[in-house]
């Protein structure tokens, strides 16, 4: 049974590897499983993975065929549905998902049955500053919204975050906002308050109000309120990052570790009770009896996270062990993880794209395989931290290969984290949960009792996360290297004297050494980065790194800075940056800085204005890295008057190709480096000048570059409609190549003087998935 569900697996990854989706027709074959029990076992194994395969097809189709016309986008449509989540809300948006019931579009009805991402932004009027938006939309609300919606699209960067494969999982089949009021138009309608088709919802919602109410101005009000309903939007980035640097960010979840306890809690507690209770335990045994109560209060706690994903894993886990105990059969470890693997794929095939159902399936793996042949210790504490030490260690060659970094305090930060989280925080935080819907003062006391817990454990996590050594970092992996580390992690965790132990050792080494592909002397890597509607590009020789703009920051809580170029540099094992340049004051070329600056150990900072710690770049500044010539070409010494026309404009001369980067510069910055420069501004690649805007790229600036490539930094559907029809035109008249951003992903190209031919690749069309948007 367990080899035909690996097999299942199997069938269901292949899937996830292609870049087209076959015809859904193929998944007819899914009725082949009516003659499973009419053939061999070998042959078996091999349809079970056929199987795995066409439901994975079967399920995706079910999906993706429900799409958002491509004339729709950008269109003023009329939707009417139901708040499926509780909404995210800061002090400029509400961010929710809405179950669509209805779409309009001129007067037409039109069938669209998805589930749709909406912002709804608290725009203000720019003369009397009034918010138009002051309504607040509750989870299990039905609305009537007017909204402009586009196709799921994000960002698509070597070592980044698939936002569109995100959307995916989740089946949101468009994005988009609410519009704001306008000429005394009404665009949003509250139609009810209460949908009855939804009371789950309209429950959490209800509670997480509660909570709130009972949590305000608390430090650590996120903390409780993702433990207590798994709604983690509350915790602050800075929290974010000392759980990430110690390894116990998987603790802020309603997860299999928390349900898992809770269930054994609940479990030993009714068994001692009904045990005690006269007659009872003659018509149903105590540990079934406490089998099936456990399994009641261990659902609850997942539907208050609205079940999601690692509450359902952990579920159907549970499920099987108890409904083993309460029927009276007894199923082994693995015979018990690989069923709950199955039921985990049956339920959603697409939860394979997810990092927690590695993490959680192989956590749990680790635990049953470390256990496994050993003798019980008496010293409780020993075996606890020998069991912690055992699963982070094992889980590090997963965590590079999924995040391109682990943390190496990890085992010392959960030995203290778990019991006192799990023990400790979330009993607090569920009683007072249950509570509050009676009896507010009591509720009170218990957060209170879990924030101060929370606080003295925060100390800890602090501690150990500035340690200079709690974060490691590797660029991914490849399949092969993983498997390897994954077979040195079982030699190294086998029992005391087992065979080949010590080639563990040497079956890791390849996740330590492998590295990005060095570059030679007079070679240059240059790589433009898709970060929207903005600029960010890192520059590599044999030895050194630089960094041009850091793309735009969307909000307090996101930038392009921490979201793409950091997961890039990890991906090139980057965690100094000799140089970087702003090349002006724009949010869309420098709002990811701050984030840059407090991860990266920075050289020198070069801007076109006054920055902490930074110098002023002039035109003749220039220097030389292995054999590459570095130049800046403006601004000049008396500064233009136009903000864009002080853009920083580097040239990047690496044998006879050249790079030339012009920022946001316009028309008569273009004139003044045509004067001043003239042949000497030509190049083979030009990143085009203010995103393409028609302000720029000039038909005299284009005859003087001479690029056979323009590369566009622009945003997916932008709303400055960037790049200009015109200036497209005056590249194609020219038959110069030109790559978009939000068309190509990174583009990475390769010159040097051994090179005499540009490499260029397009990171989106490499890693394309059947999930990802095409253009």
């Amino acid at each position: 049974m367990i080899s035909g569900i690996l097999a299942f697996l199997s069938g269901v990854l292949v899937l996830q590897q292609l870049s087209v989706l076959p015809a859904i027709g193929w998944s007819w074959g899914l009725l082949l499983t009516a003659f499973l029990p009419f053939i061999s076992r070998y042959f078996r194994i091999l349809l079970l993975f056929l199987l795995g395969f066409l439901w994975a097809l079967w399920r995706a189709h079910g999906v993706l065929d429900i799409s958002l016309p491509a004339e729709l986008q950008g269109r003023d449509l009329q939707l009417t549905g139901v708040i499926a989540t509780i909404p995210y809300e800061d002090q400029h948006k509400q961010r929710f998902e809405l179950d669509i019931e209805s779409i309009r579009y001129q007067n037409r009805q039109l069938d669209f049955p998805a589930r749709v991402r909406l912002s709804w932004y608290h725009r203000a009027s720019r003369w009397n500053k009034k918010v138009h938006n002051r309504q607040s939309v509750k989870a299990g609300q039905r609305w009537q919204f007017w909204v402009r919606l586009k196709q799921p699209h994000g960002f698509m960067n070597p070592g980044g975050f698939d936002y569109e494969g995100w959307l995916y999982q989740k089946k949101i089949r468009a994005t988009g906002y609410v519009r704001v009021k306008y000429r005394k138009k009404q665009f949003a309608r509250l139609l009810d308050k209460a949908v009855s088709s939804y009371p789950l919802t309209v429950l959490r919602q209800k509670i997480y109000d509660r909570l709130k109410s009972l949590t305000p101005d608390r430090t650590y009000a996120g903390i409780l309120l993702a433990l207590a309903l798994g709604e983690r939007g509350n915790i602050t980035p800075d929290q974010w990052q000392v759980f990430r640097a110690t390894g116990t960010n998987h603790l802020m979840a309603i997860s299999g570790l928390h349900i898992g306890l809770l269930a054994g809690f609940i479990f030993f507690l009714a068994r001692f009770s009904w045990s005690r209770l006269g007659k009872l335990p003659l018509f149903l045994a105590a540990p079934r009896a406490a089998a099936a109560i456990a399994l009641l209060v261990a659902a609850f706690y997942a539907a208050l996270s609205g079940f999601a994903v690692p509450a359902q894993r952990a579920l159907i886990m549970l499920s099987i062990v108890m409904l083993s105990l309460l029927f009276r059969f007894r199923l082994p470890p693995p015979t018990i993880l690989a069923l709950a693997l199955l039921g985990v794929l049956l339920l959603d095939p697409a939860s394979v794209l997810s990092a927690g159902f590695w993490l959680s399936f192989a956590a749990v793996s680790i635990i049953a395989y470390a256990a496994a042949g050993r003798l019980p210790l008496q010293q409780q504490w020993f075996r606890w931290g020998q069991l912690q030490w055992r699963i982070s260690l094992a889980l590090i060659p997963l965590l590079i290969f999924l995040f391109q970094q682990a943390s190496l305090v990890s085992p010392l930060a959960n030995l203290l984290a778990i019991p006192v989280v799990s023990f400790l925080v979330v009993p607090s935080v569920l009683l007072a949960t249950v509570t509050s819907l009676f009896n507010a003062t009591m509720a009170v006391w218990l957060f209170n009792m879990a924030d101060t817990v929370i606080t003295g454990l925060w100390r800890f996590l602090e501690l150990f996360s500035s340690l200079p050594a709690s974060q490691w970092q590797l660029s991914q992996p490849s399949i092969l290297v993983l498997l390897l580390a994954v077979v040195a992690g079982l030699l190294l965790l086998a029992p005391r004297g087992w065979p080949g132990k010590a080639l563990g050792l040497f079956l890791i080494l390849p996740l330590l050494w492998h590295s990005p592909a060095d570059l030679q002397h007079g070679e240059v890597e240059f790589n433009l980065l898709d970060v929207g509607q903005g600029l960010a590009a890192v520059i590599r020789t044999r030895t050194h790194s630089l960094l041009f703009d850091t793309g735009p920051r969307f909000s307090a809580r996101f930038d392009t800075g921490a979201a793409v170029v950091l997961p890039f540099l990890r991906e090139k094992q980057l965690d100094r940056l000799d140089t970087v340049i702003l090349s002006h004051q724009d949010n869309d070329h420098r709002g990811g800085f701050d984030s840059i600056r407090q991860a990266v150990e920075i050289g020198q900072l070069l801007s076109s204005y006054e920055t902490d710690g930074g110098t002023r770049c002039r035109a003749g500044q220039q220097w030389q890295w292995d054999g590459v010539l570095f130049r800046i070409l403006n601004p000049p010494d008396q500064k233009p008057r136009k903000r864009n026309n002080a853009s920083c404009v580097l040239l990047v001369e690496a044998g006879e190709k050249r790079i030339l980067l012009s920022a946001d510069i316009e028309k008569s910055a273009e004139r003044r480096l045509i004067r001043e420069y003239g042949a000497t501004l030509q190049a083979s690649v030009l990143v085009a000048p203010h995103h393409g805007s028609k302000t720029s790229s000039s038909a005299g600036f284009l005859d003087t570059v001479k690029p056979e490539y323009v590369l566009i930094p622009v945003g997916y559907r932008n709303r400055y409609r960037m790049p200009h029809r015109s200036v497209m035109a005056r590249f194609r008249q020219r038959g110069i190549r030109i790559l978009q951003s939000f068309r190509s992903g990174a583009i990475s190209l390769r010159a040097g003087q051994k090179n005499s031919k540009l490499e260029v690749v397009e990171y989106r069309p490499q890693a394309q998935r059947y999930w990802n948007a095409r253009h």
